[in-house]
């Protein structure tokens, strides 16, 4: 095919447009020889925008080299290098502590198994567990001390002869009904409207009065309304006796749940809060925290423990041999039977307390009493609160939304603790392990707790139990001695 041709046909064809008729010249026809570059140029303002940007650049470049010599060139990558280095080795650092802690950790799980595989098991095969996880941490940790000490704890609680009192259950003694117990508080309970309805030990109550808001209270099945317990009212309190076992008189009831006696007589007790709640955890581990001090400086630090020091063991050991207690906080608490923990705080002013001085000592005080009574769900706590000091909180409107909200917060923080030794009771272990001096009360309570089958038991274990200060609690002192 001749192109020339199509080349002039093209171009006949599109006279009237001349720009159309170049490119088929272009594009058809004979290629020239000598191929024409194009270069676009950049319209005026960007090429002196451009321009300054390499001038700045270059004279930037040239004023910091300016002045400098090689040496001080080479001076300076030295110095760099070296940081380089020190950096590296910083990382290599990190590197072998972090390993290191993953290897104790890997320790501290394996010693967790051993002491929770040897709890009821006899001496060769808690020997023989405690022989295979040193064998399994010594993998772990290249050090053989560390693989040496492995199971010592639970080797030698092994040893240790404990107690046959002193052990955990979730099950409460059937013993544990035959009590006076205060279910409700009399405010509650009116004439007319909804009865009061709970469980506790098992069995559905009702509570109600009988022909007026100023009748008596009385007690009934909710399962057999024909059913009623004896009941009684006692300190602001409805008193009842759910066993099947014959009640006694009602002059035994305790007169410990009402405020105490004032420290001073022109400033007693008044109540300021009278609080009934459904707390999800067994009643008896919610007792024993309950007696725990210790726990307080570092579970409660959003509320009433806030900004409480930890006690110190020096303080401890220097007063015992003065023949006196170190008191770190003004805190006086007993466990009372069945179900009761009663304390009483001292403050030198609201909101703050004073470290070293006896609850006596102090020119305010707080008063709480805990009732924990055992259900299906856990524990339903009636929680009762008095001050000898600020008065004008009875007449503030909506005080008892801050009690309950500040009642809340403080059982929030308990309930992390608690739910998880729950938790461990329910898959095997054993909260009372390992106890230590501090747990004076709880260990009490639960020895008299554990003793309620046996009468001669109980009433050693009823002697023991007194209202002790915090510098007693915390001693470090063992049980024995205290």
């Amino acid at each position: 095919m001749n192109r020339a041709g199509v080349a002039s046909s093209s171009s006949s064809s599109s006279s009237s447009t001349p720009s159309s008729s170049s490119c088929a010249r272009t594009w058809v026809g004979k290629r020239p020889t000598r191929t024409r570059s194009v270069r676009r140029r950049c319209p005026a303002p960007l090429r002196a925008l451009r321009n300054d940007r390499s001038s700045s650049r270059s004279s930037s470049s040239s004023s910091d080299l300016k002045g400098r010599s090689i040496e001080d060139l080479q001076a300076e990558m030295a110095r760099l290098q070296e940081q380089i280095h020190e950096a590296h080795l910083q990382a290599h650092v990190q590197e072998r502590r972090i390993a290191e802690e993953l290897a104790s950790l890997e320790v501290a799980g394996q010693r967790s198994k051993v002491l929770e595989a040897t709890l009821g098991l006899g001496a060769e095969d808690a020997e023989k567990i405690s022989s295979e996880a040193r064998q399994q941490a010594g993998a772990a940790s290249s050090s053989g001390a560390v693989q040496a000490e492995v199971a010592p704890a639970a080797e030698k609680q092994q040893q240790k002869k404990k107690s046959p009192l002193l052990r955990s259950d979730l099950k409460w003694p059937k013993e544990l009904i035959d009590y006076w117990y205060p279910v409700e508080f009399s405010k509650n309970v009116k004439h007319e409207g909804k009865a009061v309805e709970f469980e506790v030990f098992g069995v559905k109550t009702r509570v109600t009065r009988l022909g007026s808001d100023e009748g008596p209270a009385e007690i009934r099945s909710a399962e057999d309304p024909s059913k009623i317990f004896p009941t009684h009212e006692k300190d602001g309190m409805v008193w009842g006796w759910l066993s099947d076992k014959p009640c006694p008189p009602a002059e035994e009831i305790p007169g410990f749940t009402k405020p105490p006696a004032a420290y001073r007589e022109e400033r007693p007790f008044t109540i300021h809060a009278e609080l009934v709640i459904d707390v999800k955890v067994e009643h008896g581990l919610l007792l024993e925290n309950l007696l725990d001090l210790a726990h307080a400086p570092f579970t409660h630090t959003a509320t009433f423990a806030k900004g409480w020091s930890i006690p110190d063991l020096v303080k401890f050991n220097t007063s015992k041999i003065l023949g006196g207690n170190w008191e770190p906080y003004p805190i006086d608490m007993s466990f009372e039977p069945p179900c009761m923990v009663l304390s009483t705080i001292g403050l030198m002013q609201p909101g703050k307390l004073e470290e070293g001085a006896r609850a006596e000592a102090c020119q305010n005080h707080l008063h709480q009493l805990h009732v924990c009574l055992p259900s299906e769900t856990g524990t339903r706590l009636l929680y009762r609160m008095s001050l000898d000091f600020m008065g004008f909180m009875l007449f503030v409107p909506f005080a008892k939304k801050i009690w309950e909200a500040m009642a809340a917060q403080v059982l929030g923080e308990d309930l992390r603790l608690v739910q998880g030794q729950e938790d461990r009771l329910r898959r095997g272990g054993d909260t009372w392990a390992n106890p230590v001096p501090y747990d004076k009360l709880a260990v009490r309570y639960r020895k008299w707790r554990n003793s309620l089958s046996d009468w001669e038991l109980r009433e050693q274990q009823e002697a023991k139990l007194r209202t002790m200060s915090a510098g007693e609690m915390l001693a470090p002192v063992a049980e024995d001695e205290a």
